[in-house]
């Protein structure tokens, strides 16, 4: 009596066979190819590509610092004594490469006293700034730098001053050439006197403003 055991038919064992031969070409195929995807990168930019913007938003007077106290005087950062403010600005730029950008920016901001004397502010800065792209340049973050001179105005005072704007944005680019979002830079003004030191102060503000980008 011979003893029996199991088997597999001839039809699935064929058509294991080839769906395993079929999958391993297929993930042969498909490796090279995600090595490639991940090698490749894409440049959005290049030398001479250039960037006009428009920023319109609020100005908010946060505190003026005295250097002549030590920090841990309480009188060392006082308030302005300024009210919330507006600021428009216009930029004008060009790309170094992929990522990194050099321009000129001019704006102008606006606030008042409480005894409703106005206070002005145009700012005049270089600025440099490095773009992250996100999401297959859908949206792009700048981290930007600038640095220039301010000239104030306050009643019958007028000065010009050094002034260092950092900050960063984010940007919705609509198409290749218009781009929109949102930015926020620092403003600190150094007001220095070399006369008279014990009359030096540090102006901060914080400028919050929205952003039409044309690249060209």
């Amino acid at each position: 009596m011979s003893s029996t055991r199991p088997y597999v038919s001839s039809p699935i064992l064929l058509f294991m066979l080839i769906f395993l031969f079929f999958s391993m070409l297929a993930h042969a195929e498909e490796a090279p190819e995600e090595e490639e995807i991940k090698e490749y990168k894409i440049e959005y930019h290049s030398l001479g590509d250039q960037v006009f913007a428009i920023n319109t938003g609020m100005m908010f007077p946060l505190f003026f610092e005295n250097p002549n106290l030590s920090y841990g005087d309480s009188e060392r950062f006082v308030d302005t004594n300024l009210d919330l403010g507006g600021m428009g600005s216009l930029y004008y730029g060009a790309y170094l490469d992929n990522n990194w950008q050099l321009g000129m920016e001019v704006g102008a901001m606006f606030s008042a006293s409480p005894n409703n004397h106005n206070f002005y502010m145009i700012p005049i800065t270089i600025r440099g700034s490095y773009d992250i792209q996100l999401k297959n340049n859908l949206f792009t973050i700048p981290l930007f730098l600038g640095a220039g001179i301010t000239l104030t105005s306050y009643q019958d005072s007028f000065n010009v001053e050094m002034t260092l704007k950092p900050g960063a944005g984010f940007y919705w680019n609509h198409s290749s050439s218009w781009s929109f979002g949102t930015k926020l830079s620092y403003w600190w003004v150094p007001q220095l006197y070399p006369d008279d030191t014990s009359t030096n102060r540090f102006g901060n503000f914080l400028e919050w403003s929205l952003s039409a980008i044309y690249n060209f």
